[in-house]
């Protein structure tokens, strides 16, 4: 009976998925204790089901004014990952907070479906993986597990980046894999992302490709994750995106260090078309982001540890039609500085407190002509991370 219970409840929860969960830290090294010890049996000997949480307090201030305050449940993301034999695994992960309701996608699947995907092991060092998944970005940023990660710079903020498609996957020698994913440039409909653009038709084939090398070094102390990107959004329109992934991973510290250049003939990102007060399918074309990315994590106690994150953005627009105009738009800072308190380390658990700060800075052009207004604004949380391996 409670093989078929449990079986009946991995069918209902068949949205749920897997995370990409490469936590630092204590995290990392220590593998997290199930809440529930069960004797799985035959039938779930390799499955896990994870929720991830992160609850606090949010209080927001608006050009250094107070906003308001309240409880929200910031990520909140269910997954189920497991083994069907040796060769063939699967991961699947839903997310219930910030979820759209928007039901018009590409690839017939909700759009909170961040993950659904399965993945067959060739050979011992070549797979294959089908369905929907992670943008293989060069980006330390995007591959951390959501429930660690207080903010993101725009790319990944607004960036459609779980899609669907197939993806190869090569470990030439130790220590160095090589990806080639071809997913779909989007998971809306192009009437949804771009139809309001003057002059654009959709294309055929809207499909993006990307090479990733992931390679270690040093015994693992310093790792790469480089990424070149090419999406076809429209017909002879396309988005090129550099990121550069960086980190040096010591006993009790880890830096990462992320570049990303990204040049789109639509605004895919749509910073700045949100800036110049387009609506959602009308984007702003011949832009251009470059971003920095810095992430440092410090144990400095076995229960205690402190995470500070920089990051910059710089939009342009080159298509702008004005011929006197300055290409350059805005630039963004942002830091995150907080607290961690690692209650139950077998579990981990922490509670957390987090001040995230961004400022935005415009060109004169866009001050002056566009009547835009440098602002800033600030966030303080204080909550809980618990991502729980239920089973």
């Amino acid at each position: 009976m409670k093989k078929i219970i449990l079986i009946i409840i991995s069918v209902l929860l068949c949205n749920y998925t897997f995370a990409q969960d490469t936590s630092l830290g204590l995290e990392s090294e220590d593998s997290p204790q199930p809440l529930i010890s069960l004797n799985k049996g035959k039938y779930f000997k390799d499955v896990n089901m994870i929720a991830n949480m992160r609850f606090a307090s949010n209080t927001n201030f608006t050009n250094s004014n107070f906003d308001n305050s309240k409880f929200q449940m910031n990520e909140f993301r269910l997954e189920i990952s497991g083994k069907i034999t040796d060769k063939i695994s699967f991961t699947f992960r839903d997310r219930y907070a910030n979820n759209s309701t928007d039901a018009n996608t590409t690839d017939r699947l909700n759009h909170s479906i961040d993950l659904a995907h399965a993945t067959f092991a060739i050979t011992p060092d070549f797979s294959l993986t089908a369905g929907k998944m992670l943008s293989e970005w060069g980006s330390y940023e995007l591959f951390i597990n959501p429930v660690y990660m207080y903010t993101y710079n725009d790319m990944v903020q607004y960036g459609d980046f779980f899609l669907s498609g197939i993806k190869a996957s090569w470990t030439a020698v130790p220590h160095q894999n090589f990806t080639l994913q071809i997913v779909n440039s989007n998971t809306r409909s192009f009437e949804m992302r771009y139809g309001e653009t003057p002059g654009i038709e959709a294309a055929r084939a809207p499909l993006g490709g990307t090479v990733n090398w992931k390679g270690d070094f040093a015994d693992e102390k310093f790792s790469t994750m480089w990424s070149y990107s090419i999406y076809n959004l429209a017909k002879n329109q396309h988005w090129n995106l550099l990121a550069l992934g960086n980190q040096l991973k010591l006993p009790n510290l880890t830096l990462q260090y992320d570049f990303k250049y990204s040049t789109e003939d639509l605004d895919n990102t749509g910073v700045i078309s949100d800036i110049l007060g387009y609506n959602f399918a009308h984007r702003a074309q011949d832009v251009k982001y470059m971003e920095h990315w810095v992430r440092a994590e410090y144990f400095f106690a076995p229960r205690w540890s402190t995470t500070i994150m920089g990051m910059t953005n710089s939009n342009y627009w080159d298509g702008n039609p004005d011929a006197n105009a300055d290409d350059h738009i805005r630039t963004q800072w942002g830091f995150t500085a907080a607290l961690e308190y690692h209650i139950y380390k077998p579990y981990n658990v922490k509670l957390f407190a987090a001040y995230v700060g961004r400022y935005n800075n415009f060109s004169d052009y866009a001050r002056n002509t566009l009547n835009l207004s440098n602002n800033n604004t600030g966030q303080l949380l204080i909550g809980i991370v618990s991502p729980l391996v239920l089973f």
